[in-house]
């Protein structure tokens, strides 16, 4: 058995278990190791944030906002869209 597996195997026991002291024995385990995690900084940082967006796009959304704060536009539920979407094409 790999290590992957081996994870794999634990966190399946883990959701499995409904013993809260042997839980917190684990916990207690875990907590007990400095974490390992050794990937690149840029992948949890908000300013590397990219966008799939033109700024043309970006600004348009921002503008629509910006509209919708001021009162100048609608928003729907989520649910009447979808009630909607099914009157007018009968899904």
């Amino acid at each position: 058995m790999n290590m992957n597996q081996l994870k794999i195997e634990l966190l399946q026991g883990i959701i499995n278990c409904n013993n809260e002291e042997l839980l917190k024995e684990v916990e207690g385990i875990l907590k007990s190791f400095p974490s390992e995690v050794k990937e690149a900084p840029q992948y949890y940082s908000k300013e590397e944030d990219i966008s799939n967006l033109t700024e043309n796009q970006i600004m348009i959304l921002e503008k629509r906002y910006q509209s919708y704060l001021k009162g100048g536009s609608k928003a729907e539920t989520w649910e009447n869209v979808i009630a909607e979407i099914r009157k007018e094409h009968g899904f």
